[in-house]
Order: structure tokens, then C-alpha cells, then sequence
């Protein structure tokens, strides 16, 4: 069967990059090139160079308008953004908040079906916040995705910086394996500001990563220096360890990059986006892990480097990113290097095709795939871990089990419960959570008798807050979230401690602990 991907080439869509990955068929794409949200916990601001024109700023609202999208709300409702002003500015929010970003249906499959992948997010939320962990669980649903859609010969290159790179290599390992990394290759370069109380930044980290033993790799090589160069030739092409040395060929490209400048402000290619990333560092890539009519996958395609380098060098390609603006400079970075590269003429013949020729996908118009068989992560599901010293005599597991049963299987926070259609409780446990009575903040024990069920939803938002269970619960009756008639309603938290301080002294004896509480 011909995979969907086949026919995609030169399509960019404009929609959330999660529903296009889950249309492309199974092992369909044999490179993945991205540039995604750095978790820099900032808004970028750019302005188009040259200024957006109102012919340009026409033609983004007509094709919105053809998608019936016509305002923002309607954008919204699209899952796509509404460009900005007509002066061509953009904003591009790298803020991560886990209520506002989290879907609850993308920790549900994490939780269930990919186990050490929910230990990385699990863990960075307690070690860096809930930020972080918001980045991480957004990009995870999508590098899910992104492993299912490679070929077992395909690879994927994830472009970031020190903000998140170690929590990124470690949800990258879960993902696709540690056995299958390659390369942290360090791309270095020239120019911006210089801090005072540290060394300059002036490097990120490209993540490479194949999707198995056999993903393709086509060695690169960089040109050896002017003073290797005039010891090799005066030895007669021989090099001091008489290895037999190619000059023409150059020497193997290692993992850090310093020949490939970041771009300047007065360089042609530039668009007038901050984060923009040279079209020849995504040729290198493209070059090494493809070949000619390979298909190449961007899903954060906003500067439209990678397109370009792909058509470029006669790879198939497919691109998406969120914003309509991506259209705009699709359109003009096409143009610009169909007849040019960084402003050199290429000849009468232009070496791609016009933007014209670029088919623009909207939201409502994303493939059906063509397989539905789920494609496994290949990571080992790593044991349950086991303390030598556990942090209270009762297991957690066995203390929600507990202490819902004291409550007939209700949150102790808003009286939720996992209800049938008739009303009737089903006793799972796996919607609730098991928090602290007392904060820890406040010298609140880990032990059973400081201990409560609580739901997802509030749990998550009592998180690092300095306030007693009794406390919460009467701002949760106040914001009218109760699941109960009142407060009144809910477990009687004195009554709840002396029946779990019963339980904790039984566990005592049969364990043989020594001491007090």
C-alpha cells in the first residue's frame, strides 16, 4: 500500500502539528527535521523584514476567509493562530502552563502506554515545576507521534538550547529509545549580546536521534585548515600518521558546527523572526540523513528553512506549523532562493519551484490515513521501584486504597467521584491522586494521618501552595466547584485521622517498628 506521504510533498498546513502527525501513515517519512519551542518562558516578538505589504496581508485573510476562518475566535476554534497586525508583527508565546497547556486526554495515554516516558514528565514536574513539565508533556504527545510516522531507516534532529535540553534528551530516550541516540551535536556561532556575570551563550544543541540500528547516515565533511592543508601536500598527500589524506574530500564533519553562522540582521535570507535558523544548517542535515526524493517532515515550520533546504537538494517534503503568517514567509523565502542563494545569482535555470506551486492545506483539510495499526514505542517498561527505606511504613498505593474506602471513594477536596451513568460509584482508583493535609511547607507529615484523596484537577492547582486541606476546600466552595451539596458533605478530616492513626499502629505491629509517629 502507498503511504499518504507519498502524496503530501510540497504541502504546508495550517494547523495544530498533533492532529496533522496523527493523519500520516505508519514508517512513512524518512527524516524529521524540527525547530520547536525552546521553554524559554518568554514571548518572542518579530517583525516581517520587509514590512508585511497589504497586498500579502489581503492574501492571508482571503485564504483564511476560504476556510471560513474570519476572526480570531474562529481561529481559535480552528486550533490554528490569527496573524497579527497588518505591520506583519508576530508574537509567538514560549510560556508553558499546565492548566492552560496540558490536555488530560494526552497524560491519560502517557499514563497508560508509555510508562518510562511518564516517569521523565512525572519527575521534572516535582524537580523544575510544573512549567517545565507542561513543555515536556507537549512536546512527548507529539514525539510520540513523530517515532510512529519515521521509517526504521529514518531519524529525527530536535533543535534547542540550554533551557530544556537535558529534560528534552531524557523524554527523547524514553521515546525512542537511548540505545538509538547518535548525536548531541553542538551548533556554534558568532554575534548578539555578551552577559557580565557569565560566559557568553553562543552555542544550541541539535538532539539526533535515529529511529533504530539501521537509520540511514551519509558521512559529511568540512574542509581541513589552511595549516593542515600545507602539511599534507608538502608530505606528498601523506599525514603525520601516514594515513593517505583527501584534500578535496575534507575531513569527516565531527558533532560541533562552527562553520554555519547564525544569521544577521543584514543578511538576505533573514525574515525578521529572532529565532530564524540558516538554511544550510538544515541542508547539512537533510543531506546526511537522506537521499535524493527521501521525504522530509517539519511540523514547526514557521521560518520555512527546512522546505526550502529540502527542495533545494531534491527531497520531498511536508510542512506545518500553527500560524497563517508561515504562509507569507514561505512564499517570500521560496522566491528569494529560487533564483538566488543569500543574494548570488544561480544561474538562468532556477533550482526550485515557485511558491505559487506549494499546496496550502487548512485545518479541515488534513489526510486520512491510510493504516490504523498502532506503531509501539520500543522502550523496556522499567520495574516498579523498590526503597530499602520507604518514606512511611504504609505504601502510597495502599494508603489511597485506604483512606477512599474511609470516604466511599470521594475526593476529600470537592466530593468527586467516578460515577456510572446511574449514579453508582466505581471504585478506581486511578483518577485521584494521594496529597498532604497539612503542606509539607508547614512540617505536614508524609505518614497516613496527613494524608488525603484528591482529584486531578485540584490537586494539580493546590500544588506548592501553603494552605491546609480545610482551607482549599472552602476556595473550592466558593468558586462554586464543589461536587457536593457543601463542605459539610465531604469526610470529617479529625474523624479520617484517628481511623488512619488506627491503621498506621496496626502496620507498626506487624512490621515491628520502634518509635513514635
Amino acid at each position: 500500500m502507498t503511504k499518504n506521504s507519498a502524496a503530501l510533498n510540497r504541502n504546508l498546513f495550517i494547523a495544530d502539528n498533533l492532529k496533522l502527525l496523527e493523519q500520516i501513515d505508519n514508517e512513512s517519512i524518512d527524516l524529521i527535521c524540527i525547530d520547536p519551542p525552546f521553554a524559554k518562558n518568554q514571548t518572542w516578538v518579530g517583525a516581517l523584514r520587509p514590512p508585511l505589504s497589504d497586498e500579502e496581508r489581503e492574501q492571508e485573510l482571503a485564504t483564511l476567509a476560504d476556510w471560513g476562518i474570519r476572526d480570531r475566535a474562529a481561529a481559535a476554534r480552528a486550533g490554528i493562530e490569527w496573524p497579527d497586525g497588518e505591520n506583519g508583527a508576530a508574537k509567538f508565546k514560549d510560556i508553558w502552563r499546565w492548566e492552560d497547556d496540558v490536555h488530560e486526554d494526552w497524560l491519560d495515554k502517557i499514563k497508560s502506554e508509555y510508562k518510562p516516558l511518564n516517569r521523565v514528565i512525572k519527575t521534572t514536574r516535582y524537580t523544575h515545576g510544573e512549567d517545565t513539565a507542561a513543555y515536556l508533556t507537549y512536546m512527548a504527545i507529539r514525539l510520540i507521534e513523530m517515532h510512529r510516522v519515521l521509517k526504521p531507516t529514518g531519524s529525527i534532529y530536535l533543535h534547542c538550547d540550554h533551557s530544556a535540553n537535558s529534560y528534552l534528551r531524557m523524554t527523547m530516550d524514553a521515546v525512542f529509545g537511548r540505545e538509538n541516540f547518535k548525536n548531541e551535536v553542538v551548533w556554534a556561532y558568532r554575534g548578539g549580546g555578551v552577559p557580565k556575570t557569565a560566559f557568553a551563550r553562543k552555542h544550541d544543541t541539535i538532539l539526533f536521534y535515529g529511529k533504530g540500528k539501521g537509520a540511514l547516515f551519509n558521512p559529511q565533511f568540512t574542509e581541513y585548515s589552511e595549516a593542515t592543508q600545507r602539511l599534507v601536500k608538502s608530505r606528498g598527500g601523506v599525514s603525520i600518521d601516514n594515513k593517505v589524506r583527501n584534500l578535496d574530500r575534507g575531513a569527516t564533519m565531527p558533532d560541533w558546527w562552527v562553520d554555519i553562522n547564525a544569521l544577521q540582521t543584514w543578511s538576505p535570507e533573514r525574515t525578521g523572526y529572532p529565532t530564524q535558523k540558516p538554511v544550510a544548517l538544515a541542508e547539512r542535515i537533510i543531506k546526511a540523513s537522506t537521499n535524493p526524493g527521501d521525504i522530509v517532515l517539519d511540523c514547526f515550520a514557521g521560518c520555512a528553512y527546512v522546505p526550502v533546504a529540502a527542495e533545494r537538494n531534491g527531497r520531498q517534503w511536508i510542512a506545518c506549523d500553527i500560524s497563517p503568517r508561515s504562509l507569507t514567509v514561505l512564499r517570500r523565502q521560496f522566491e528569494k532562493f529560487r533564483y538566488t542563494i543569500n543574494g548570488e545569482q544561480q544561474g538562468e535555470e532556477p533550482p526550485m519551484i515557485a511558491a505559487a506551486d506549494v499546496t496550502i492545506r487548512s485545518p479541515y483539510d488534513l489526510p486520512t490515513r491510510t493504516d490504523k495499526s498502532p506503531e509501539p514505542i520500543r522502550t523496556k517498561p522499567l520495574p516498579e521501584l523498590e526503597f530499602k527505606v520507604p518514606s512511611s511504613i504504609i505504601p502510597e498505593k495502599e494508603m489511597l486504597e485506604f483512606l477512599l474506602d474511609l470516604s466511599g471513594y470521594m475526593a476529600w477536596c470537592c466530593g468527586f467521584a467516578n460515577r456510572m451513568p446511574d449514579g453508582s460509584i466505581v471504585r478506581m482508583a486511578n483518577n485521584f491522586h494521594l496529597d498532604h493535609i497539612d503542606p509539607k511547607s508547614k512540617g505536614g507529615l508524609n505518614q497516613i494521618t496527613n494524608r488525603a484523596p484528591m482529584c486531578q484537577r485540584h490537586n494539580i492547582r493546590k500544588k506548592d501552595r501553603y494552605v491546609h486541606l480545610r482551607e482549599y476546600r472552602q476556595e473550592i466552595a466558593d468558586a462554586g466547584e464543589m461536587m457536593v451539596n457543601t463542605t459539610d458533605d465531604l469526610i470529617n478530616l479529625s474523624w479520617a485521622a484517628d481511623r488512619a492513626l488506627e491503621l498506621y499502629y496496626v502496620e507498626r505491629a506487624k512490621r515491628g517498628v520502634q518509635g513514635k509517629l
